[in-house]
């Protein structure tokens, strides 16, 4: 697989996205619905967050699921000077059509575009695309080589691999972004992390993951990075997200919605495929290490820890399905005013 020469712009000390989730809650009329998730892009930009982010799943249920090109379109004219992100499960996309669609996404965004490609674990998916869940990885790595030949390449491309085979296939776009499209892979695994140190910009820490989980491969990145020679100026995280005035009243406001929007993950079979059987928590509980939940001083010192492994930017996901869009907005603005600006201004103290 190769790497490009693209290097991250260099950023401040701590940065924050919002991931808004294409999730459309199928009890209300979906253009009412969407609009709504749309109206969040200015909200968030207003509040300081310098980047917008969507996933990606196929056959979304019981919420149907936004496709993730077609959203960034849409979101695309709203973002103003903040960058746009989509993660994308590669093994079960076509090399060809998916790098079309992506520099299509940062052409049109002005080159704010960032790819984060990801491996994928839903069983589901992989069994209504017809690709075996055990070719996952040699996938991914077939389609980023071929996606980049595409890119930069100024001659015909043929490629010959395992699964797909293109002969002198041309594509005359290219990313309008100086140095190109960034790559930041999505991963929650050893030797995934130690692929992202190989092969991308930086490493997309997953929301699933719990902190105790992320100390272990924050460590194996951390050790791959130096056997290649990297040093991204951009570490990245997922995490869900509530801020309210106090933590009693952010625990009420996070804990019903995280609940539903789990159980639904676990009939997907997220606790067997990633989390961990041992990571499960019931109703009415918050999860272990995997969300930031709480007061603005709360929320500063669960954030300090997770710079303590590194991550200097922080993508929160604070509009699960059903959340009150009231509490969504008041959590925005906590993050933006008195929650990131805090903590930059210790991370700066402490790099000192």
């Amino acid at each position: 697989m190769e790497t490009t020469n693209h290097q991250s712009v260099a950023a401040p000390a701590v940065r924050m996205g919002a991931f808004l989730s294409g999730w459309v809650d199928p009890d209300e009329k979906p253009s009412r619905y969407i609009d709504r998730l749309l109206d969040r892009v200015p909200a968030v930009r207003e509040a300081g967050f310098s980047s917008v982010w969507v996933g990606q799943h196929l056959l979304g249920h019981p919420w149907p699921v936004l496709d993730t090109s077609v959203y960034l379109g849409r979101m695309s004219a709203l973002i103003g000077d903040m960058d746009m992100g989509g993660v994308y499960l590669l093994p079960l996309a076509h090399p060809v059509r998916l790098a079309e669609s992506l520099v299509s996404l940062d052409n049109i965004s002005g080159g704010r575009f960032i790819a984060a490609p990801a491996l994928g674990w839903r069983p589901a998916e992989f069994e209504a695309i017809g690709v075996p869940v055990t070719e996952r990885a040699a996938r991914f790595g077939e389609v980023l080589q071929i996606m980049r030949k595409l890119w930069y390449s100024q001659e015909p491309v043929s490629f010959e691999g395992r699964f797909y085979s293109i002969k002198d296939v041309q594509m005359t776009a290219r990313p309008e972004r100086e140095g190109g499209i960034p790559i930041w892979i999505g991963a929650s695994s050893v030797p995934a992390v130690k692929r992202a140190a190989r092969f991308g910009d930086t490493w997309l820490g997953s929301s699933h993951t719990p902190f105790v989980t992320l100390q272990e491969l924050a460590a194996a990145y951390a050790d791959e990075l130096q056997v290649v020679g990297k040093t991204p100026v951009r570490r990245p995280l997922l995490r869900h997200c509530m801020v309210a005035e106090t933590d009693k009243l952010a625990e009420e406001r996070f804990t019903e919605a995280f609940t539903a929007y789990y159980n639904a993950l676990g009939t997907w079979g997220i606790f067997k495929e990633v989390v961990g059987e041992q990571h499960t928590s019931g109703d009415g509980e918050l999860p272990p290490g995997r969300a930031i939940v709480g007061s603005p001083e709360t929320c500063l010192k669960q954030l300090s820890r997770y710079t303590e492994l590194g991550f200097n930017e922080f993508i929160f996901q604070v509009g699960l399905p059903g959340t009150p869009e009231p509490y969504v907005r008041e959590s925005m603005q906590l993050l933006g005013k008195e929650v990131m600006p805090r903590l930059e201004a210790s991370f700066a103290t402490a790099a000192v």
